[in-house]
């Protein structure tokens, strides 16, 4: 112990000694350092950069670390700092907070000597320090998944680029909330659609102006940075207005018309739905040349019967009840002999199962509701385009019957009682009867 001790002092009184002739040979062989990084990596908040350190000594002697510059020298000779970002294995980890606009701006590297004592390292002389700036966006465009649908209702697959400062770019597609965090837009004749969280066309055309949508997306950052996407409409899509009741169906009022569009210059058949109850408006456009529309009113299903109660079981017999008959003879001579004999009596019969209850009726289901077609003349030939149907509610199903309750066993005895009767099934349920379908009428208007 004591030699290793003295041994240890040893070599710590040697350290001063190996800095100095370290700074000895420093000054008489003085070094230039220059920090290189991977041009093909966009410098931005989460990627990782790799880097490398060129040594050139006074003589013009090269030496580089290994890794990205494929050199001979250790990164264990260097202790790496960086500002908003951290360092490992000859890589850069960029950390900054990615919400500012970096143009201009730089995360600095501060490069030190490292110094080692057995298994501790430590920050030693300071080397050099070099900025690297950060990429930055300079246009963005809007994306999307080339040919779709251009008609009220319809979904848009769409992303937005970033163009950087170095030419790279970044695609970045929807869902909005998860991948486009970035980036502000604004509407016309579209929204995200909250089911798919992609774009989704207006399904009313009254409220679409000039038969156009319109995107512009912004990046949060700079938002100079902007891009518009403007989309004429077509209308040729199959829609499908179908309205379901809670009860009887829903009468519609229906009026088709026909209407040259200049704008797409295509014959547009429009075509307005009112629900008699509600009151509720739907419209649709129609491009004669490959659209269509069906149009549904549908009765609500019959409630199910509800299922009959199974009966209960019927109650055990009780045991048969055990008597003592203690009884005493006088023998011949004088002395008495006391005999003790027990006895069991019958068992209790087992009580009778409940019937089980009889299963409910099902409901009768809602006729189907009366659907108005009011044409124009000029629409008359268009009508082959509309397709209605009035849709009758199935009828419920009948409830289960219920099952009888089993007899009550026996109870133990001498004999032993009757088991019980089981009770009688319940009888099912009756299927409720389907609705009616409704009348699907046309009539032409007075020009």
């Amino acid at each position: 112990m004591k030699y290793f001790i003295t041994v240890l002092l040893s070599l710590i009184s040697c350290l001063p000694v190996i800095a100095q002739s370290r700074v000895s040979n420093a000054k008489a062989d003085t070094q230039k350092y220059l920090l290189e990084y991977n041009p093909a990596v966009l410098r931005i908040k989460g990627n990782s950069l790799p880097i490398g350190i060129i040594a050139i000594s006074g003589k013009g002697q090269k030496s580089q670390t290994e890794g990205f510059l494929n050199g001979a020298d250790n990164w264990s000779k260097y202790k790496i700092e960086v500002d908003s970002g951290s360092y490992s294995n000859g890589k850069i980890k960029i950390k900054g907070s990615g919400k500012g606009y970096k143009k201009g701006d730089s995360l600095t590297v501060n490069v030190y000597t490292k110094k080692s004592f057995l298994f501790f390292s430590s920050k030693g002389n300071w080397l050099f320090s070099q900025k690297i700036p950060y990429n930055y966006e300079t246009k963005i465009n809007i994306l999307t998944t080339g040919n779709f649908s251009k008609a009220p209702g319809d979904h848009v697959q769409f992303g937005v680029r970033k163009y950087f400062d170095n030419k790279m770019f970044i695609d970045k597609w929807a869902p909005v909330k998860k991948n486009l965090k970035g980036f502000a837009f604004l509407f016309n004749g579209v929204h995200i659609s909250k089911s798919k969280d992609d774009l989704e066309i207006d399904k009313d055309p009254t409220k679409i102006k000039n038969d156009k949508i319109q995107l512009i997306a912004l990046l949060a950052k700079n938002t100079a940075i902007t891009d518009t996407l403007n989309v004429l409409l077509d209308y040729v899509a199959n829609y499908q207005c179908n309205i379901q009741s809670s009860g009887a169906g829903y009468g519609l009022n229906v009026t088709a018309d026909i209407y040259h569009d200049s704008i797409i210059n295509a014959q547009l058949l429009k075509i307005k739905i009112v629900n008699d109850v509600t009151q509720k408006t739907y419209n649709y456009w129609i491009n004669t040349n490959g659209g269509s529309l069906a149009i549904s009113s549908r009765g609500a299903d019959g409630s199910d019967g509800i299922n009959g109660m199974d009966g209960f079981a019927g109650t055990p017999g009780s045991p048969g009840t055990v008597s003592v008959d203690v009884e005493t003879t006088t023998n011949s001579d004088g002395t008495t002999t006391t005999t003790t004999n027990m006895v069991t009596g019958p068992g209790g019969d087992g009580s009778n199962g409940q019937d089980g209850g009889n299963g409910q009726d099902g409901d009768t289901g809602g006729n189907g509701g009366n659907i108005t077609i009011n044409y124009s003349p000029a629409a008359k030939p268009f009508l082959n385009l509309i397709k209605a149907i009035s849709i009758p509610g199935k009828g419920g199903s009948g409830g289960r019957a219920g099952k009888g309750g089993m007899g009550g066993s026996g109870g133990i005895g001498n004999p032993n009682g009757n088991s019980g009767l089981n009770g009688q099934d319940g009888r099912s349920g009756f299927d409720g009867s389907d609705g009616q379908a409704g009348n699907v009428t046309f009539t032409m208007t007075n020009p």
